[in-house]
């Protein structure tokens, strides 16, 4: 077993711990599509996490399968990406019950700060030394500071221009990120 298997373990399972849960809430608002309130907002926020999960756990092979040697201060800082990515999903997504669901939105409201932080926290350790070059960290530093704002803004339609700009700012760090899976 290589470093680098031995070290995504951990990620790939934290990963997928986020994307279960983010997948099981698609489930449940499709079951309960008919009466939610505040939908469409919450359904861009897992389309958002889904995407970033799936980007990381792509990206962990172009950032470390050529490494030999990880330290483990090294794997700790990485981790923190997954972990928050997972820790936005805990906090943003409710138990859905069949006898009193969620209100949707006040549950962003109630979690917006922690929430945001966990994508700004996502964010730091991407930025220093990131291969794919100075256009990637500018992107990633508009998505950390579009979180970051994200957490002061009360505002709704402030809030929705900031899950615009992460978004794009997203999917242009992907369109920039030149990277393939080779065996």
């Amino acid at each position: 077993m290589s470093t680098f298997e031995y070290m995504s373990v951990m990620h790939s399972i934290v990963l997928a711990l986020g994307m279960a849960r983010v997948l099981g809430a698609l489930a449940d608002m499709i079951r309960h599509w008919p009466r939610l309130e505040a939908k469409w907002s919450f359904l861009w926020w897992l389309v958002l996490l889904l995407a970033l999960h799936l980007g990381w756990w792509f990206g962990l092979w172009a950032r470390f399968s050529a490494m030999t040697d990880i330290r483990i201060t090294t794997f700790f800082v990485w981790f923190t990406i997954p972990a928050s990515f997972y820790v936005a999903c805990r906090l943003l997504i409710p138990d859905f019950d069949d006898d009193a669901l969620p209100d949707l939105q006040q549950r962003f409201d109630d979690v917006r700060i922690p929430f945001f932080l966990c994508f700004v926290i996502a964010t730091l350790p991407s930025l220093p030394g990131l291969r794919d070059g100075p256009q990637s960290q500018w992107l990633l530093a508009v998505f950390g500071g579009s979180a970051l704002l994200g957490a002061f803004t009360s505002s709704r339609n402030g809030q929705l221009a900031l899950q615009g700009i992460m978004t794009v700012t997203y999917l242009a760090f992907l369109a920039l990120a030149r990277t393939a899976l080779v065996g």
